[in-house]
């Protein structure tokens, strides 16, 4: 390389470095961004309201849904477990429980189906009577809601939860020492 090229190389790499120092630390943002209109919202999502809780009470009262029931009930001298399913419409019931034995019960013959246990705390209308007048902890989540309540059920400290989704209440939760019963809702209708 000739002299006259190593000089001409020098002069060029400290044009850019200048340039790059001038870009990097002096200039100021504005000076490359002015014309530029940038909009960083978010994009709006429809936010969906939760249904009224009485309404969504009213709404499981006309017993039209589907259930699912996992209970331990050891109230009585024996403790027993239920798993079943079943339909309600109206007046009309049909389901199935795989525990403690396999059975197939209506409207008709329910009582003989859960004859070991109370099965008042199955009846959402039983539940709620038992709830009446008393305040519940409310926790809110985005698509759920919990109502925990404080109450005595044969004298023992007994936390009835009953959850919710934006438009139904799809579980209840009665637990304490002795029983502990998850009653599932699904497909209710009104």
């Amino acid at each position: 390389m000739t002299k006259k090229r190593k000089i001409l190389l020098l002069i060029y790499a400290i044009v850019i470095i200048l340039i790059l120092i001038f870009i990097l630390f002096i200039a100021p943002d504005t000076m490359f961004t002015d014309d530029i209109d940038i909009d960083f919202e978010l994009p709006k999502t429809d936010t969906k309201e939760f249904m009224d809780y009485q309404k969504q009470q009213e709404h499981l009262l006309q017993k039209n849904y589907n259930y699912e029931y996992v209970l331990l009930d050891s109230m009585g001298k024996k403790s027993y477990q239920f798993n079943c399913e079943g339909k309600r419409e109206g007046q009309f019931e049909s389901g199935t429980c795989t525990l403690p034995e396999n059975i197939s019960y209506t409207q008709d013959n329910r009582k003989d189906a859960y004859k070991l246990i109370d099965s008042n705390y199955l009846e959402p209308s039983y539940i709620f009577d038992l709830l009446t007048d008393i305040k519940p902890e409310e926790a809110k989540y985005q698509e759920s809601r919990e109502y925990t309540y404080k109450i005595k059920i044969k004298d023992l400290d007994t936390d009835v939860i009953v959850i919710t989704d934006l438009d139904n209440i799809t579980k209840i939760i009665i637990n304490n020492a002795y029983m502990n019963y998850i009653l599932k809702f699904s497909d209710v209708k009104y």
